[in-house]
């Protein structure tokens, strides 16, 4: 009998470590499983949410998938919902591919979604050893700048998995990839280049390796052994390339594909002004070293992009949002990503002069994008921003169809009853109490809007159309229907029934209205006032008045976008100016800065 228990006594250890590590553990703590380990940290700290950041944010790094069939009007609808929850405007899908597959990620992203997706290509490997593959190459990469593509984006498998059939693998700066770098700075068009992987996948598998969990987990991540290059050659690779082509423009992933050593990357910054880096999917790195990740970023402030890695979901984006802006410790990253290590992050809290390029104004940058026009405006404002006293931030509208119908001035047409008071929030400190708002619709031919607000005198009195209505009380409507153009219509009505419509060409904040050309028929606005309280004469008392406008597209056509369709998105503002007591109050719809014309700021229309 003695000898049985001896024998059964080891069977059954191993059987329950087998089975059930777990159950074992409890018996003897010394048997737990490292897998199992789930520390629950005693450390009391404070807890910072942030479900929007403190300015827009463009995505440098994101995979959304590619092609019709995956991208599905549904799957697209839920990666907006997931930014737009999350305060994000733009994100770069680097899936496009190229040929027919990339011309339908196009559509189903940048094109019918502008403004909210930018789209790479990529380039086929597949037959590296043909004498005419950078030929067939290059052309194919010149076909996807000229169908949209904003970028070309290199993986990982460069250098360490791509082989010629010698068995050789293609370095990162073979000469027969030269042309593809030349091609995309005759395009100006960034590279967006993974090489390598973390320092910890190209060492040995054992019980010094930081991320043991994880290359357990995924077997096929570990890059070490006498079959893979070194990690420190791939490295040398991507910055000989980076500096034999100094007018192509390389976004160095994953923090420069090093995110373990800082001051090699820096090192690179200070001799490739030509390179940036994006820190997707490393804030574990990062965050376990605050004091001189916060350094970094600060010093190199105008090269650092954002980046997450992540298919759009709110949770990930608000993680990386705590990283950039509190000053919060010990916390878990893994929701950003995935579990990296078994170590916490601490914050960066980064100022808000850095944080404002690196969440959108570095990556405008990069992306050859006009100024500000990426700038979602459903950002939320800190407390300690200008006030907007009696409405709300949100800068997003839809605006449902309607049937055309009769413009009075009073909006009692029973369409209006489809659409919804957007509330315009006075601007102004210390100035009148007064109410405004406006309502959307829009039909086959044009766009119809509502504008209404008290008031107590007629501050009016110029009696022509096209003058400096701007100067007496006013509501005033800018229309921005493309983005990739920094042109856009604007509108002004007086209570007294008198016009201003313009299109106004803006470069650089240099602008300057140009009246309509055969302003007449079908090119000609509708439109009407009506006066509460009082007669519609200068200087009377009053209640409050209201416009209604009618815009044909026809008047617009010289902008691109237009007519609008399902889906389209324009960006837009909408304002209020009264000059009762004598001098100026302001109504802005979404927040801008001194000047109305601001218009990387206005908010966003989206037509149902």
């Amino acid at each position: 009998m003695t000898r049985v228990r001896s024998l059964c006594l080891p069977v059954l250890l191993i059987f329950c470590g087998l089975l059930s590590g777990r159950v074992c553990a409890q018996g003897d703590i010394r048997e737990l499983k490292l897998r199992d380990w789930e520390p629950r940290s005693m450390l009391k700290t404070k807890t910072t949410l942030i479900e929007k950041p403190r300015f827009p944010v463009i995505d440098i790094h994101n995979h959304l998938g590619g092609g019709k069939d995956f991208l599905t009007t549904e799957r697209v609808a839920r990666y907006l919902a997931e930014m737009d929850e999350a305060g994000v405007r733009s994100v770069v899908n680097l899936d496009g591919g190229w040929d027919d597959r990339l011309k339908e990620t196009l559509a189903a992203l940048d094109q019918t979604h502008p403004g909210r997706f930018f789209t790479f290509a990529l380039i086929n490997f597949d037959g590296i050893d043909d004498d005419n593959w950078t030929e067939r190459e290059v052309a194919r990469l010149e076909a996807g700048f000229a169908a949209g593509a904003k970028g070309l984006k290199i993986d990982k498998r460069l250098g360490l998995r791509w082989k010629y059939k010698s068995g050789r693998v293609m370095p990162v700066d073979d000469p027969k990839l030269d042309p593809l770098w030349a091609t995309c700075a005759k395009f100006k068009r960034p590279v967006v280049i993974h090489v390598g992987d973390p320092a910890a996948f190209f060492t040995p598998l054992d019980r010094f390796n930081e991320r043991w969990h994880e290359l357990n987990a995924h077997p096929d991540w570990l890059f070490f052994g006498e079959q893979f290059p070194k990690r420190e050659d791939i490295l040398d690779q991507l910055h000989r390339v980076i500096g034999r082509h100094p007018e192509t423009t390389f976004v160095n992933t994953h923090f420069g594909n090093n995110a373990e050593d800082l001051a090699a990357v820096a090192e690179q910054l200070d001799k490739h002004p030509n390179m940036y880096v994006d820190f997707d999917a490393r804030i574990s790195e990062l965050g376990r070293a605050p004091y001189s990740t916060r350094r970094f970023f600060i010093k190199y402030q105008d090269r650092v992009l954002f980046g997450t890695d992540t298919t759009p979901r709110r949770e990930a984006f608000r993680i990386y949002y705590r990283f950039l802006e509190t000053d919060d410790e010990y916390f878990d990253s893994a929701p950003s990503h995935h579990q990296q290590g078994f170590w916490m992050i601490y914050g960066i809290f980064l100022p808000p002069e850095v944080l404002e390029k690196i969440y959108f104004k570095n990556a405008e940058q990069v992306l050859g994008l006009a100024a500000g026009t990426t700038t979602p405006t459903n950002a939320v404002r800190r407390p300690d921003d200008q006030p907007q006293p009696g409405g709300r931030d949100e800068g997003v509208l839809k605006v449902k169809l309607t049937t055309d119908f009769v413009v009075t001035g009073e909006g009692k047409n029973a369409a209006w009853d489809k659409a919804a008071w957007q509330a315009l929030p006075q601007r102004t400190r210390d100035g009148l109490p007064y109410e405004s708002r406006f309502k959307l619709l829009y039909s086959a031919t044009g766009l119809y809007i509502l504008f209404e607000g008290t008031d107590k005198k007629l501050s009016a009195k110029i009696d022509k159309d096209f003058e400096n209505l701007w100067e007496e009380d006013v509501f005033e409507a800018f229309l921005w229907p493309d983005e990739q153009h920094t042109t856009y219509f604007e509108y002004e009505i007086s209570p007294l029934n008198y016009e201003l419509p313009i299109l106004v060409p803006n470069f650089d904040g240099k602008f300057l209205g140009w009246l309509p050309w055969h302003y007449e028929g079908n090119r000609k606005t509708r439109k009407g006032t009506a006066v509460t309280g009082g007669p519609k004469k200068p200087g009377a008392a009053i209640s409050g008045w209201s416009a209604e406008v009618f815009i044909p597209y026809t008047l617009m056509a010289p902008l691109q976008n237009v007519p609008p369709k399902s889906g389209t998105v324009w960006r837009a503002n909408f304002y209020r100016v009264d000059y009762d007591e004598g001098k100026p109050t302001r109504w802005t719809w979404v927040p801008v800065g001194p000047s109305f014309h601001e218009f990387q700021k206005f908010g966003r229309l989206v037509f149902e």
